[in-house]
C-alpha cells in the first residue's frame, strides 16, 4: 500500500495532507504576520523540506546561518554518528555553512541537504515566503511535521512495526510488529546480532546506526491509529 502523510498545524491543532498543509499554514502566517505589526518583528523564511512522504514546515529565521537549519534536521531525523553534511543548489554548486539563509533561501528557491557521504540521507528544501513575525528568541519554529507513517508488520499485517531487519530490507518482509520479530530472529542470524533497527519517523530510518531524533519524540515513534 503506498503511504500517505499528514501534518498536525501548530497555530489551530488540525490535520493536513503533504498536498495541503503548506497552503493552510500560509492562511494562519498571513494573520499572525498582520497582528504582530507594529511589535519588534523579525524576517523568517517559510521553509518545506521533504523526503519523499516525510516532511517538516518550518519557519527559520532569515538572519541565521545555514548550519542552524543543518543542527536542526541532524537533531530532529539524521544525526547518528556524527557525519559530514552539505547543502547544494542545481548543478551541485555547494552552499556555505555561514551563508546567511535570508541570502540563500529567497522566495521559491530549491536547494539539497545530504547528509553522510557513505550511506546518504538526502532531502529537498524549497523556500515558500519571507514574513515580518514577532517570535521572540526562536530561530528556528516546527510548524508542522508528518505524523508516523502508516507502516504494518510485514507478516501479520495487523500491529503497527516496531522494528525493522537492516538486512531483509531490500528483500521483502522486512517490518515486523513485536511478536513477529522474535520470530524473525529465529531466521535470521544477523537480526538480534546487529540488524535490528527501531522504526522511526525519519529518512534516516534503517541508515547507519540511526536510532531517533534527538526531540519532537511524540511524533518520532511507530505508527499510532488517530482518534476521531
Amino acid at each position: 500500500m503506498e503511504l500517505q502523510s499528514e501534518g498536525h498545524c501548530i497555530f489551530c491543532n488540525e490535520y493536513f495532507s503533504q498536498k495541503d498543509i503548506g497552503k493552510h499554514l500560509a492562511i494562519h502566517l498571513k494573520i499572525k504576520e498582520k497582528e504582530d505589526k507594529g511589535k519588534k518583528t523579525n524576517g523568517f523564511n517559510h521553509i518545506v523540506v521533504e523526503a519523499d512522504v516525510m516532511f517538516l514546515q518550518l519557519l527559520v529565521r532569515s538572519t541565521c546561518e545555514m548550519e542552524e537549519i543543518d543542527n536542526f534536521l541532524r537533531d530532529i531525523w539524521l544525526e547518528c554518528c556524527g557525519h559530514d553534511s552539505g547543502f547544494h543548489i542545481k548543478r551541485g554548486e555547494e552552499i556555505e555553512m555561514d551563508d546567511i539563509v535570508g541570502n540563500v533561501l529567497t522566495p521559491k528557491t530549491k536547494v539539497s541537504h545530504d547528509y553522510d557521504y557513505g550511506t546518504t540521507t538526502r532531502t529537498f528544501i524549497k523556500s515558500v515566503k519571507v514574513y515580518d513575525l514577532d517570535f521572540d528568541d526562536d530561530d528556528i519554529v516546527l510548524l508542522s511535521r508528518n505524523e508516523p507513517l502508516k507502516i504494518m508488520c510485514s507478516v501479520c499485517n495487523k500491529k503497527a512495526a516496531t522494528v525493522l531487519c537492516s538486512v531483509c530490507l531490500w528483500e521483502g518482509d522486512s517490518y515486523f510488529c513485536n511478536t513477529c520479530a522474535k520470530k524473525h530472529a529465529k531466521t535470521c542470524d544477523d537480526f538480534d546480532d546487529y540488524a535490528s533497527m527501531d522504526v522511526v519517523n525519519s529518512p534516516r530510518m534503517g541508515e547507519c546506526g540511526y536510532e531517533g531524533g534527538s526531540f519532537d519524540k511524540e511524533r518520532d515513534g511507530v505508527y499510532k491509529e488517530r482518534k476521531k
